[in-house]
């Protein structure tokens, strides 16, 4: 196993350019980590209000929707890395912006969500960038590596970043946090500029709209129209939990701010295990098995939590599912990123984004409305259910189960 991760990391080095986007984009996330706890925490400080901190992060959020599709044709009908250094330029100049305004008195509550909603609406290009771009890093045969690693990266910065922010905005207060993370989008868009040129061939003018926007290749195409509509429904299924635990870890665990949080660090400490056992998975288990059957366990995992009310042992079950979580979204990206033509990368994942953005947080709305009438345990339940019901429709269903990646390039 050793030998196998050893083999796995030497790719930051066998491939010099992924090495650097990998470090860029690890440095990026910790920032993003950073601005996940100082962005809200400051606007509660500035208003007092909770309706307005829960605002800021939807105003972050959500604008992806309406721009992940034109992000995703741009990267494809020019250099990702061009469009991946301008939107981290202007994001530094952004986030930047939020402290020196504030600290010269000049940052009114509408100009803070203003330059947020912008931050927001430029969240896919790197996201989708580097997706498309990975392919052209490294050998076919070390795609599933690869993507391991993206995802292992994510998770390591949820697992540490947030931790580290506390202790940051606590010393150092919520602005000079966010200034921190506006380095970090600098060091990205240095990170983007070295990034190789790539041959790109310009989609025909007369080719229809949804050709363009990648939303005809998303139907068309039978592994992304499964595999997206898997995930869709998946992440809806999952959107409830994260509404229930707040007052499941209040009224059933009967725990405090801290409990909560040790709920969400057992489940990013067992992700981020968990991740590196996608490139063994991918060689054992048909990929249209392995997926399903992990929102199956996910569910199977989760559901124990309805029926327990102590702290240690809902840890960890939400431990045991992060495990089985982990390798979903690296396994995932490498079967659609060997099954689509590399020119259209860029727009089928931009617009696969638009969809997949909106799946948890609609989830949660209807986790926010079950509250109001039923326990967190029920919906807890509910969530567990649905992720199991929908691992096996797609076990079920014969033309999922035989999805699967293409042979290796030798």
């Amino acid at each position: 196993m050793k030998n196998q991760l050893w083999q796995v990391f030497s790719l930051l080095y066998r491939y010099p350019a992924f090495g650097r986007l990998w470090v860029g984009r690890l440095i990026s996330l910790f920032g993003d980590a950073f601005t996940l706890i100082a962005l809200p925490w400051f606007v509660l400080q500035l208003t007092g209000s909770g309706t307005a901190t829960a605002g800021i992060l939807l105003t972050l959020q959500l604008p992806a929707i309406i721009t992940s599709m034109v992000i995703g044709s741009l990267i494809d009908r020019f250099q990702p890395r061009t469009i991946m250094a301008i939107d981290n330029v202007i994001r530094t100049l952004i986030i930047g912006l939020i402290p020196i305004l504030y600290w010269f008195g000049l940052l009114e509550l509408w100009l803070l969500f203003l330059l947020t909603f912008l931050a927001g609406m430029l969240v896919p290009a790197t996201e989708v960038g580097s997706r498309s771009i990975l392919p052209d890093l490294v050998d076919d045969k070390d795609l599933d590596a690869a993507n391991m690693l993206w995802s292992f990266s994510l998770n390591l910065s949820l697992v540490i970043g947030p931790a580290v922010a506390g202790v940051l905005v606590a010393s150092f207060g919520g602005p000079s946090v966010l200034l921190i993370d506006a380095g970090t989008f600098a060091v990205m868009a240095f990170v983007a500029i070295t990034l190789p040129l790539l041959k790109r061939s310009k989609p025909p003018v007369q080719a229809p709209l949804s050709e363009r926007l990648g939303l005809r290749q998303l139907w068309d195409m039978k592994v992304m129209r499964y595999t997206t509509l898997l995930s869709l429904v998946f992440f809806f299924s999952y959107g409830p939990l994260e509404a229930a635990l707040p007052l499941y870890s209040d009224a059933i665990l009967q725990t405090d701010a801290r409990g909560y949080g040790l709920l969400w660090s057992a489940l990013a400490v067992g992700a981020l295990i968990g991740t590196p056992s996608s490139t063994m998975l991918s060689r054992r288990l048909r990929l249209g098995v392995a997926l399903p059957l992990i929102a199956v366990l996910w569910g199977a995992i989760l559901l124990p939590m309805a029926f327990t009310n102590h702290l240690w042992l809902a840890c960890g079950l939400l431990f045991l599912g992060g495990l089985m979580w982990g390798p979903y979204t690296p396994m995932e990206t490498t079967l659609l990123q060997r099954n689509i033509p590399k020119s259209q990368l860029g727009r089928v994942f931009g617009a696969r984004s638009t969809l997949l953005t909106g799946g948890s947080p609609l989830g949660l709305a209807i986790g926010g409305i079950l509250l109001a009438f039923v326990p967190s345990t029920s919906v807890i339940a509910f969530s567990a259910m649905a992720c199991i019901l929908v691992g096996l429709g797609g076990l079920n269903s014969p033309t999922f189960r035989g999805l699967s990646l293409p042979s290796v390039d030798p």
